[in-house]
């Protein structure tokens, strides 16, 4: 699931609130949210 919402949000379908929906249902963890958030240069 990191994976694929880590492309998502790279590709910028994915929004920062729905990244922290993904942490609320379990997908991934506040550390993998804020990992894929720096990967996009904080976009």
């Amino acid at each position: 699931m990191f994976n694929t919402l880590k492309r998502l949000y790279l590709e910028q379908r994915l929004t920062d609130i729905m990244l922290g929906r993904a942490v609320e249902k379990g997908w991934i963890t506040e550390e993998e949210k804020k990992e894929i958030m720096d990967s996009n240069g904080g976009m």
